[in-house]
């Protein structure tokens, strides 16, 4: 409390009515609305009509439509304000790219698919390879591992045979290169 006295007393030395104004109730003065903008202005004005460069206009018959039409806008000019009317138009452009309805002349039509032949549906799909799931693709491309016929894959070749080429390839490979095969 001490210090907010001293600091008390120091008012009231340098300015006994800035020290009195909040005792009494009284509002401190207030700068006209928009002053500070136009102070630099106002302040070359009066040094160039003292030098007789130009003759002094009052500031309102200087002020003119765009500046008029500007004050309001300058309220949102503010940086909270810009930022947030920045980000409303970012959501707005972002739900519009993703909402907007696509072009239905884009979209496959069913009637025209089905005129495509087999050697240009085949040509697409090995051009544009990267844009197709490759389950689906191999789903599509004939019959599943139940239906496909069992060829016997080792006609004609005896166990002894196989025996020999297993232990070829085992005695070539490395206990690594086995474990990663399990």
């Amino acid at each position: 409390m001490k210090e907010k006295d001293h600091i008390r007393e120091e008012l009231e030395g340098l300015s006994p009515l800035l020290a009195g104004i909040k005792e009494k109730g009284l509002q401190p003065p207030r700068a006209p609305e928009a002053y500070f903008q136009s102070l630099p202005d106002d302040v070359l004005r009066r040094i160039r009509a003292e030098e007789g460069l130009v003759r002094e206009e009052s500031p309102k018959a200087r002020a003119g439509w765009r500046e008029s039409l500007w004050r309001p806008v300058e309220f949102l000019m503010q940086h909270r304000y810009a930022a947030g009317l920045a980000g409303a138009a970012a959501l707005v452009a972002v739900g519009l790219y993703l909402f907007w309805p696509d072009n239905p002349e884009a979209t496959p039509q069913p009637a025209a698919m089905a005129s495509l032949s087999r050697e240009e549906i085949a040509e697409y799909i090995t051009t544009n390879i990267e844009l197709f799931d490759i389950g689906l693709l191999v789903e599509a491309s004939g019959p599943g591992v139940d239906e496909a016929p069992n060829p016997d894959l080792f006609q004609g070749v005896g166990d002894e045979e196989l025996n020999r080429y297993l232990e070829q390839y085992l005695e070539e490979t490395s206990l690594d290169e086995l474990e990663d095969l399990l």
